[in-house]
């Protein structure tokens, strides 16, 4: 299958607000703990369900948004690229503070588009995962750094937990 994508020219670092506190003015990234995230989800419209939680990681500051774009894949397996800004079922974001934008590709965004099936949309986010910070700053008072982390597949974890619970019941 040929993806298609069209990237329309992306804002770069344009700042959304939250108007209920007062701004953390540090533009400094931690760059061991940025990541990026795939959500896939069955529609445009269910991108809604997704924002209140993604809010909530912004303002208890368990993450900062460095860049979100939303990506629409028609039936055909054509993807549209939008802003987050100009997607309704996304306007709750717009609340949230942070300087958002400019650090996914078009290249990043044509990849990670592949994820996404026919039909559904999803959101590519990155994200610098600052409940990490007291650990990156421990290994670098070491000299070291956090170097990797990946997404262990659910199949893989719930097939683990379901061993792990029959070694337990057995008296393993």
């Amino acid at each position: 299958m040929t993806t298609t994508v069209n990237v329309a020219e992306r804002v770069r670092g344009h700042t959304v607000t939250d108007a209920s506190k007062p701004a953390d003015r540090s533009h400094e990234v931690t760059s061991d703990l940025v990541e990026y995230v795939i959500v896939a989800v069955p529609d445009q419209d269910s991108l809604a369900t997704v924002v209140p939680a993604l809010a909530e990681l912004v303002q208890t500051a368990k993450i900062r948004i460095l860049d979100l774009v939303v990506l629409l894949r028609d039936d055909a397996g054509a993807v549209t690229v939008r802003e987050f800004e100009a997607v309704e079922s996304m306007a709750a974001l717009r609340r949230v503070e942070g300087e958002v934008g400019g650090l996914l590709s078009e290249h990043d965004i044509a990849l990670a588009s592949i994820a996404l099936r026919p039909g559904t949309a999803g959101i590519v986010l990155v994200t610098e995962d600052r409940w990490a910070e007291p650990l990156s700053a421990a290994a670098r008072r070491a000299g070291g750094q956090i170097i990797a982390g990946e997404r262990i597949p659910p199949p893989r974890v719930e097939g683990a937990l379901a061993d792990r619970s029959e070694d337990e019941q057995e008296g393993r």
